[in-house]
């Protein structure tokens, strides 16, 4: 066959029939005998894209636009190609570029407000989902993308109309079905947010991120045994984390550890490290050789809680040579733990009485004698639901302000910057490593958070700390309740109504002058 027209309908049956690599085949074919038809190199790169040749793709687009300056479509698909890439700056300049030649479609909209969202600009991803419907009112993808949106708003009578009126316009559509699951969890809804992720699982059964969330649904309502198991449904993600392909030991699965060598690692955050790090001891108890990659900021406290039976190595180099490898978060399914066998009554985190005398002896030479507090007000803006648990540090007023009381910045990164001023002692640039960290706290009154690691930290080292939950709060802190299985040593505060922190910081305040009266009478 070596008619161009042939070949190019040959690439357009071939892509229809989802024979991507072979329609991108025939498309070069052509390019090859005419290689200045700019739509060509479009179809082209649309081909590549869908057998994922993204590199080709890439080129492909932009020998599109380099012949065809003023195309839309062009710029469309190179600016959704680019956010496959992760490249974000370039596509959101892509898709504005798109915008301005074909002005209020649709689709170049929706795919705007959604990079706005990914990078956190919640009001202008509201305004091009809202210019996008006006276009196309009934547009299900953007409908349900303007209910999140408003949901993160806070607007959550608006979220909940758009995400029902996506699922009117397509009821078994996987990914709508698991927004309106988010949603329902996020206004308090549980049960209701449970019956809507296992709706989109069964829309399809291979949708990972619905099986997580029903993970997440179900490990806040209590019922770890089943949560923890479902959660072992990341690993069907591909590329969930690159650590494991670098092991040269299969995963633990449960099997008898007696006399072998077992790498457990830290999958995620500190606070997930620090919160798990229980389980090591029992690991050594059943006769495994334990090793605990971790990064190099918790190494040091971890040396010295854990003592000489377990190693502890920098998470950043080449693993040694072991019989299994874990991860940390799976430690609590595979030790079959429930709320009632939660291991709790051991503490678990420790420091060094010369670190603790180091560090108090530097607290007393700024504290005034005061109930001493160390503060943390905001956690990772990494973390993707940070928006909800760190509060602006204005909002610590009523507490700020009292005249009986001696604050501690623990709050480390830019973050810790937000806040500065007289009465606000601040020791962070001494502070090394979570040793420090833990070593001040250990040297405080109370420690107050917001959910991140350093409250784990607190709870891990059985300090009295107060937890400021967000009203739909980390799995691991259940809800309803102001205790907290994990932290027998923590006490939690958490918002009546979403987005809200002032009956929070009320109710702290409040809990202050009784505690501070306690203890002036004893």
């Amino acid at each position: 066959m070596n008619d161009p027209k042939d070949i190019l309908t040959k690439a357009n049956a071939d892509y229809t029939s989802g024979r991507y690599k072979d329609a991108a085949d025939g498309f070069r074919k052509v390019l090859d005998i005419h290689p200045d038809i700019g739509e060509l190199y479009i179809n082209y790169g649309v081909a590549c894209r869908a057998y994922g040749n993204l590199p080709e793709a890439e080129s492909a687009y932009r020998n599109a636009i380099r012949l065809l300056p003023e195309n839309a479509l062009a710029w469309f698909n190179l600016g959704n190609l680019l956010n496959d890439l992760r490249r974000s700056d370039e596509a959101l300049h892509a898709l504005q570029k798109a915008d301005v030649l074909q002005p209020g479609t649709p689709e170049i909209l929706n795919n705007i407000g959604i990079q706005h969202y990914a990078r956190g600009e919640i009001e202008s991803a509201v305004w091009h989902y809202e210019a996008a419907l006006i276009g196309n009112p009934d547009f299900a993808d953007v409908l349900t993308n303007y209910g999140n949106a408003l949901q993160r708003l806070y607007r959550l009578d608006e979220a909940q109309i758009a995400l029902e009126r996506a699922l009117e316009l397509s009821p078994d559509n996987p990914t709508y079905r698991l927004n309106m699951s988010t949603f329902l969890a996020a206004a308090g809804r549980h049960d209701d947010a449970l019956h809507w992720a296992n709706q989109a699982i069964k829309a399809n059964p291979a949708y990972s991120e619905a099986q997580l969330k029903r993970a997440s649904l179900l490990i806040q309502q209590g019922n770890l045994k089943e949560g923890f198991a479902a959660y072992e449904k990341r690993w069907e993600i591909p590329g969930w984390h690159p650590l494991p392909s670098l092991f040269m030991c299969p995963m633990w699965r449960g099997e008898d550890i007696a006399q072998k060598h077992l790498l457990v690692w830290n999958e995620q955050g500190y606070g997930d490290a620090l919160m798990y790090a229980r389980y090591l001891p029992m690991l050594s108890a059943q006769g495994a050789r334990v090793t605990f990659l971790c990064e190099v900021p918790l190494m040091r406290l971890m040396q010295e809680s854990l003592g000489s039976e377990i190693v502890v190595m920098d998470l950043a180099k080449t693993p040694p040579f072991s019989d299994y490898h874990i991860s940390i978060m799976s430690l609590p399914h595979l030790m079959g733990t429930e709320i009632e066998s939660i291991p709790h009554k051991t503490l678990y985190l420790s420091t060094t009485s010369d670190n603790e005398a180091y560090w108090q002896q530097k607290l007393n030479t700024q504290c005034c004698g005061k109930f001493n507090i160390g503060l943390i007000w905001a956690g990772n803006p990494q973390q993707s639901h940070d928006y909800t648990r760190s509060i602006e540090p204005e909002l610590f007023a009523p507490i700020a302000e009292r005249g009986d009381i001696d604050l501690v910045n623990l709050l480390i990164g830019p973050r810790g910057d937000q806040w500065q001023g007289p009465k606000l002692i601040d020791l962070r640039l001494e502070i090394e490593n979570f040793a420090d960290t833990a070593a001040i706290m250990r040297s405080l009154d109370l420690i107050i958070s917001v959910d991140s690691a350093p409250a784990h930290l607190a709870g891990g080292l059985g300090v009295p700390v107060w937890i400021m939950l967000a009203f739909d709060p980390d799995t691991r802190f259940f809800l309803n309740s102001n205790d907290c299985p994990w932290y027998p040593s923590a006490k939690l505060f958490r918002q009546t109504r979403p987005g809200d922190w002032s009956d929070v910081i009320s109710a702290a305040n409040s809990e202050l002058n009784a505690l501070i009266q306690t203890k002036a009478k004893s």
